[in-house]
C-alpha cells in the first residue's frame, strides 16, 4: 500500500529510469506493477516476488515444510537472505523498505510456540522408561519452530545481512517505513490483529519495531554505510481501497463462506477450533462472506463499523499512505521534514562531553600514580578482558610488551629491526614470568614459532562451542586466531608492529602548518609509545578483519 504510493511519488520527484517492486507473492507484485505501468510509460518497472527474509533456495517452501525438513531447516541458518541477492542483482541507488518487518517476525507467535513446546517437554519428562525416537518427533519439530520464532536473533541477522549488502553496493539512501506496533497508542491499545487483549504478540511487534529502529540507528552511525533513515507512522495507515471484499478469516487460506451454526450445551471444556467441513453450508449453498469496507493493507479489511471505531478521535486515528510516501520522498531529496526517527534520536541522545574530555587525563594520571605507589603489590594494569573483543586485550598486551622491551620513545623504536624486537620481547618475558601468567590467566594464549602455544585453563578465542568440546584447528585457523585474539610473538607480527610504529610517527600533527585542522582522528598526538593511546589510534584507523574501522562517525 505505502510502497505503491512511494513508487508514484518517486516517479514524480526523483525521475528514475527503473523501479524494482518487491513483495511476498507474485500476485501482489504483478498487481502493483500493472497499476504503475498504466500510469507512466517513462519508467521501467521490474517485479521481484519472494520472501526477503528467506534464502533464495527456500523460496516457495511453506513454514511447516521448513520445520519438518532437516535440510531446509539447516539452510535457514547457513545461507544469506534473498534481500542480499536482490540488492546485488539490481544494484539500486535508493531503497525504500515498506515491509512490516515487525509484524512478520512478531506474529510467528513465540508465546504460543513456547507454551506448546513446554507442554510437550512436560509430557516427555513425566514419562517413565524408555522413549522411542519417533515419539520425540513432535517435540523436535516444536523446538525447531521455537528456534525460528525468536524475534531478536531474526532482526539482528536481518540487519547484519542488510549491512553486508549495503556496504558492497551502489545504494546511497536506505529508508525504512517502520511501525510503533500500536498505531501510536500505548500499552492500553484496544485493538489487536484479531487476538485478545492485552496482546503479548502486539507488544512483541512493538518491541521488534523499536529494536529494528535501534539497529538502524547503529547502522546510520557506521562509517562507510549508506545514508539510513526511518519514517515511523504513529497511526493506522489507510486506506488502499473501498468496496466489496470476499473476506478471508485469519488463519484460513481461502475466502470464507457462511455456515449453519449449531447449538451445544456448555460443559467443563470448550473446543475453540473445529473443522469448518464439519459444519453445513448456510441454507445448503455457498454464501460468500462478502462485505463493503476499507482495505487497509497489512492491517486487514475493516467493516464500516470497525473503520469508524478505530479512526474515532483519540482512538488510533489514521494517516494516509500518500502522506507517508510524501514524507519518505522528501527525506530522500534531503528536505528537513522532522519525521526521520533516526535523526530525532541523534538529536536527543547525550553525546561525549567537554567536561569528560578534561577529566579523562586527570583520571589517567591518578590511576598511573596509584599504580606507581603500589608497585610490587598489584599487577601491571594492562588488560583483564572485561572490555572486548579479545583482539583489544591482544593489542594492549603486545603494545605493553613492546614498550617494556624497547622503551617508549617512538624515534628510538623505529631504529629497532623486527628480529631484534622479537628477541627483546622474548628476553623480557623470560625475566618477567608474572606477566606471562597474567596474560594466560585472563584467557589470552601466547603463540610462538613452530605452533608452540603458552596457555592457561581458558582460551577466549576461539569461543567455546555449546558443548565445550575441543575446537578443530588448522593452519588457517591459527592465522585467524593470531590476528584476532592471541598474543603473537612470531617474526611476521613484529614486522606488522614495525609498520604501525612507522605510521604512528608519520601521523604526528603539525599544528604550526595546519592549525586546528592538524588534529583529527588520523593523528597520533604524542612522541611516546603509550599502549592504550596506541591501541585507540589503531582501532580508529586500522581496517579490521570485517573490512571496517572501529571509530565513531562523529
Amino acid at each position: 500500500m505505502v510502497g505503491v504510493q512511494v513508487a508514484r511519488e518517486a516517479v514524480r520527484e526523483l525521475h528514475p529510469t527503473r523501479i524494482v517492486i518487491s513483495s511476498l507473492t507474485q500476485r501482489e507484485v504483478d498487481e502493483a506493477v500493472a497499476i504503475l505501468r498504466a500510469e507512466t510509460r517513462d519508467v521501467e518497472f521490474v517485479a521481484a516476488a519472494g520472501d526477503i527474509f528467506l534464502p533464495q533456495s527456500l523460496q516457495g517452501i511453506d513454514r511447516a515444510e521448513l520445520i519438518a525438513n532437516r535440510k531446509h531447516f539447516d539452510a535457514l541458518f547457513s545461507d544469506e537472505s534473498s534481500l542480499v541477492e536482490l540488492i546485488r542483482q539490481h544494484q539500486p541507488e535508493v531503497i525504500v523498505d515498506c515491509i512490516n518487518t515487525a509484524t512478520a517476525i512478531a506474529y510467528l507467535d513465540v508465546f504460543t510456540v513456547t507454551e506448546r513446546t513446554k507442554m510437550l517437554l512436560d509430557g516427555i519428562e513425566a514419562r517413565r522408561g524408555s522413549i522411542e525416537v519417533g515419539e520425540l518427533q513432535p517435540l523436535i519439530r516444536s523446538v525447531r519452530e521455537l528456534m525460528i520464532a525468536q524475534g531478536v536473533p531474526q532482526i539482528v541477522r536481518h540487519i547484519l545481512f542488510l549491512h553486508r549488502a549495503l556496504e558492497n553496493s551502489s545504494v546511497r539512501v536506505y529508508v525504512k517505513v517502520g511501525t510503533t506496533g500500536t498505531g501510536g497508542m500505548g500499552i492500553n491499545v484496544p485493538y489487536t490483529h484479531s487476538e485478545d487483549k492485552p496482546s503479548a504478540q502486539l507488544l512483541s511487534k512493538s518491541a521488534i519495531g523499536f529494536a529494528h529502529t535501534g539497529l538502524l540507528f547503529l547502522l546510520a552511525r557506521t562509517p562507510g554505510a549508506s545514508i539510513i533513515k526511518e519514517i515511523k507512522p504513529g497511526a493506522m495507515i489507510g486506506f488502499k481501497r473501498l468496496g466489496e471484499t470476499h473476506v478471508r478469516l485469519r488463519g484460513d487460506r481461502g475466502p470464507a463462506f457462511l455456515i449453519e451454526p449449531r447449538e451445544e450445551t456448555l460443559g467443563d471444556r470448550l473446543d475453540t477450533h473445529q473443522p469448518a467441513s464439519s459444519y453445513r453450508k448456510f441454507e445448503g449453498r455457498d454464501v460468500p462472506l462478502k462485505i463493503i469496507g476499507a482495505d487497509t493493507g497489512e492491517n486487514g479489511f475493516f467493516t464500516i463499523g470497525e473503520f469508524q471505531a478505530i479512526t474515532f478521535p483519540r482512538q488510533m486515528e489514521y494517516v494516509t499512505p500518500e502522506e507517508v510516501a510524501r514524507t519518505t520522498i522528501l527525506e530522500i531529496l534531503g528536505a528537513s521534514t522532522g519525521r526521520d526517527v533516526l535523526s530525532a534520536i541523534d538529536g536527543a541522545i547525550t553525546e561525549p562531553s567537554y567536561r569528560a574530555g578534561v577529566l579523562r587525563q586527570q583520571a589517567i594520571h591518578a590511576m598511573q600514580r596509584l599504580e606507581e605507589s603500589m608497585a610490587g603489590k598489584v599487577l601491571p594494569s594492562i588488560a583483564v578482558g572485561h572490555l572486548g573483543p579479545p583482539k583489544l586485550s591482544k593489542l594492549l598486551i603486545e603494545a605493553y610488551l613492546l614498550r617494556e622491551a624497547l622503551g617508549d620513545d617512538l624515534a628510538a623504536m623505529l631504529r629497532v629491526a623486527p628480529a631484534e624486537m622479537q628477541t627483546r620481547v622474548e628476553s623480557y618475558l623470560s625475566k618477567n614470568t608474572q606477566i606471562v601468567s597474567l596474560v594466560t590467566t585472563i584467557g589470552i594464549p601466547i603463540l610462538r614459532a613452530d605452533r608452540r602455544l603458552t596457555r592457561g585453563p581458558r582460551i577466549n578465542i576461539p569461543p567455546a562451542p555449546p558443548n565445550n568440546a575441543p575446537s578443530a584447528i588448522d593452519r588457517d585457523a591459527v592465522e585467524k586466531y593470531a590476528r584476532t585474539g592471541w598474543v603473537d610473538l612470531r617474526r611476521q607480527n613484529f614486522e606488522l608492529w614495525r609498520e604501525r610504529i612507522e605510521r604512528l610517527s608519520r601521523s604526528h600533527p603539525d599544528i604550526v602548518a595546519y592549525g586546528s585542522a592538524a588534529f583529527d582522528a588520523t593523528k597520533y598526538n604524542d612522541d611516546r609509545f603509550v599502549p592504550g593511546e596506541v591501541v585507540g589510534w589503531l582501532l580508529t584507523n586500522e581496517i579490521d578483519e570485517q573490512g571496517m574501522v572501529g571509530h565513531r562517525l562523529f
